[in-house]
């Protein structure tokens, strides 16, 4: 597959030459023919090949067709309805909720020690 082809028709190709090997007698299972998909499609769909892996569910061709449609819509940003079939983690990438700081102490209502507003603090008269 090559980058910006579609994947329907990448997994409808590799279907018809799955057919066309089972025509030739040549035996094929699902697995077979699930693997020989991922394999061909290009790197950026890398993590949703190791995603599948993971999950290690049992899943049809068909389903794998689904799935990588809805892969595909959500790298271009389109938000297709979801089938019954497809199974798909979404992982929110929003902001958390907000911590408010503590509030400041009001500065202007404290009294420092050794000054005034209305300049430096008187010295106390000392004993000659």
């Amino acid at each position: 597959m090559k980058e910006g082809e579609y994947v329907c028709n990448h997994v409808q190709r590799m279907r018809r030459y799955v057919e066309c090997l089972v025509m030739l007698n040549v035996h094929f299972d699902e697995d077979l023919a699930i693997d020989m998909v991922l394999n061909a499609l290009p790197s950026c769909y890398d993590h949703f090949i190791l995603v599948y892996h993971l999950n290690n569910t049992e899943t049809t061709l068909a389903q794998i067709h689904n799935l990588l449609y809805i892969a595909e819509s959500g790298m271009k940003g389109n938000n297709p309805t979801p089938s019954t079939n497809a199974h798909v983690i979404s992982i929110g990438k929003g902001k958390g909720k907000k911590r408010k700081a503590a509030p400041k102490a009001n500065l202007k209502n404290k009294v420092r020690a050794g000054s005034s507003s209305n300049g430096p603090k008187a010295r106390p008269n000392s004993y000659i």
